[in-house]
C-alpha cells in the first residue's frame, strides 16, 4: 500500500514539473515495480505494458483517429458548417446555435473534442466574430460544444473503455447518441437565454435552395456514422473493421471532393501515427500502474468499501462522477479513463450496474474535465483561437459547464436515457 501511495505522489510531482502525463505515470509505475522486484523491473514492466496494448479492439482507435483527421483536413468543416447554418442559423442565437449543431454533426465524423475545437472551432469563432459576437462568448460556446464529439459515435474514448471493461462497443456507440443529442439540445436552450439578453445578433433566414444545396454537399459525409454504427450493430463488421472502413471511406470522399491530393495523406499519416504513439504510451503506462494497484489489493478494498457504503446504483454513480470530475481537473481524460476503470469496475459489478451505463457516465464526466483548469486542454486551444485569456474563457464557459453537468446528472438518475437505444436495437427488455 505504501508503495502505491508513493507512486501516486510521484505522478503528481512529475506532472507538476510539466512531465508529459504518460511519461509521469510510466516512471512512477516503474519506480513502484523496482521497489518490489529490484532488477526484474525491466522484463516485468515490458511484459505488462505490452499486454496492456495487446488488444484487437484497441486497433480501432488509430483508424477512427485517421478517419477524423482526413475529414478535418479536407473540406468537411465548411460543408458541415454550411448545412448547420442553413438548418438553424435563423433561430434565436443565430451562429451560436449553428456552432452547437455543427459540433453535433461533426461528432459523427471525428468523435474527437480536440478535432472539433481545432478544425470546426476555428471557422466558427472567425464567423461569429465577423458577425459581431463577443470573442469570449464565441470561444465559450465553441469550447462547450466541442466535448459532444466523444459522445456521438465514432468515439476513441468509447473504444478504449470498451476494451478495458469488456463492454460491447456497438452498445456503447448506440448509448452515446441520446446523451450527445441531449448535450446539444441543452446548450441550444441556454443560447436562447443569451439571445433574450441581447447577446446574440439575429441572422436572416436562408432560402430553401440553400438548404437543399448544403444538404446535398454534406450528405455523403453524414453517411459515415451510419456506416460505422450500422456495420457494428448488424454484426457485419467488428469495431476494428468498421474503423478501417471509415478511414477508407473518408479517404475516398476526400479524393472525390478533391479536398486532398494523394500527397496530402503523408502528413496526415505522420500526425495520426504520432498521436497513436502518445495514446498507446498512455495506455501502456497506465496498464503498468494498474498492475501495481491490482497487486496491492486496493481494488478489492475499494470495491468492498463502496459497495458497503452506498445503498443504490445511483449513489455509487454519483460518487464515481464526483471522483471523475475531480480527477479531470488534473489529468487528461484518456489517462484518467485507463487508470480509473480497472479500480472502479469491481464495485460497479458488485452493485450490478450496467457496464454500458457506467461507461457513458464516466466518459462524459471525464470529458467535462477538458473544460476545467488547470489541465483543461480545450480551454487553452480555444483561448488561442478566440484570442482571449484562459481566465476570460473559464468565466464564459462556466454557465455552459453547469448545463453539461445537469445533463450528466440526468443520465445518472434516469439510466433509460442511455440504455433505450441499445436495448431496442438488440431486442432486450426495458431497462430498470
Amino acid at each position: 500500500m505504501m508503495t502505491l501511495i508513493i507512486a501516486i505522489g510521484l505522478i503528481f510531482l512529475l506532472m507538476a514539473l510539466r512531465i508529459p502525463v504518460a511519461v509521469a505515470i510510466g516512471l512512477a509505475a516503474m519506480a513502484a515495480v523496482t521497489a518490489e522486484m529490484g532488477l526484474r523491473v525491466f522484463p516485468v514492466s515490458a511484459q505488462v505494458m505490452v499486454n496492456g496494448v495487446n488488444s484487437f479492439v484497441l486497433i480501432a482507435a488509430p483508424f477512427f483517429m485517421l478517419a477524423g483527421e482526413i475529414m478535418n483536413r479536407g473540406g468537411l468543416t465548411k460543408r458541415i458548417f454550411r448545412l448547420a447554418n442553413a438548418l438553424v442559423g435563423s433561430l434565436p442565437g443565430g451562429l451560436a446555435q449553428v456552432n452547437v449543431l455543427a459540433s453535433m454533426l461533426f461528432a459523427g465524423m471525428t468523435g474527437s473534442a480536440i478535432s472539433d475545437a481545432v478544425g470546426l472551432g476555428t471557422m466558427e469563432i472567425r464567423a461569429m466574430k465577423e458577425r459581431g459576437y463577443d470573442p469570449k462568448f464565441a470561444g465559450s460556446i465553441t469550447a462547450a460544444s466541442s466535448i459532444i464529439g466523444p459522445m456521438i459515435p465514432p468515439s476513441v474514448p468509447i473504444v478504449i473503455y470498451g476494451a478495458l471493461a469488456g463492454a460491447s462497443i456497438g452498445s456503447l456507440f448506440l448509448a452515446g447518441i441520446v446523451p450527445g443529442i441531449l448535450m446539444g439540445g441543452a446548450l441550444m436552450a441556454a443560447i436562447v437565454i443569451y439571445d433574450r439578453m441581447g447577446l446574440c445578433p439575429r441572422e436572416a433566414r436562408p432560402p430553401r435552395s440553400e438548404l437543399v444545396a448544403a444538404l446535398s454537399q454534406a450528405l455523403p459525409s453524414l453517411a459515415l456514422p451510419v456506416i460505422v454504427v450500422g456495420g457494428i450493430y448488424s454484426g457485419v463488421t467488428t469495431p476494428t473493421e468498421a474503423a478501417i472502413i471509415a478511414s477508407a471511406y473518408a479517404a475516398l470522399l476526400a479524393l472525390l471532393y478533391r479536398d486532398l491530393s494523394v500527397r496530402d495523406f503523408w502528413p496526415i499519416l505522420v500526425q495520426v501515427a504520432s498521436a497513436t504513439g502518445a495514446l498507446f504510451l498512455i495506455v501502456a503506462s497506465t496498464a503498468l500502474l494498474g498492475w501495481i494497484v491490482t497487486r496491492s489489493g486496493v481494488m478489492i478494498e475499494v470495491a468492498l468499501w463502496l459497495s458497503g457504503a452506498v445503498e443504490s446504483q445511483t449513489q455509487l454513480l454519483l460518487i464515481i462522477t464526483a471522483l471523475c470530475l475531480v480527477v479531470g481537473l488534473f489529468m487528461e481524460p484518456i489517462a484518467a479513463l485507463v487508470l480509473l476503470v480497472p479500480i472502479l469496475l469491481p464495485a460497479v459489478k458488485i452493485l450490478q450496474i450496467d457496464l454500458v451505463h457506467f461507461g457513458i457516465v464516466m466518459i462524459l464526466a471525464l470529458m467535462i474535465g477538458l473544460l476545467t483548469p488547470p489541465v483543461g486542454l480545450i480551454l487553452f486551444i480555444v483561448a488561442r483561437i478566440a484570442e482571449v485569456s484562459v481566465a476570460q474563457l473559464v468565466r464564459g464557459v462556466l454557465p455552459f459547464l453547469l448545463v453539461l453537468i445537469g445533463v450528466l446528472i440526468l443520465i445518472i438518475v434516469f439510466p433509460s436515457i442511455i440504455m433505450a437505444l441499445p436495448r431496442i436495437a438488440y431486442g432486450l427488455p426495458p431497462f430498470g
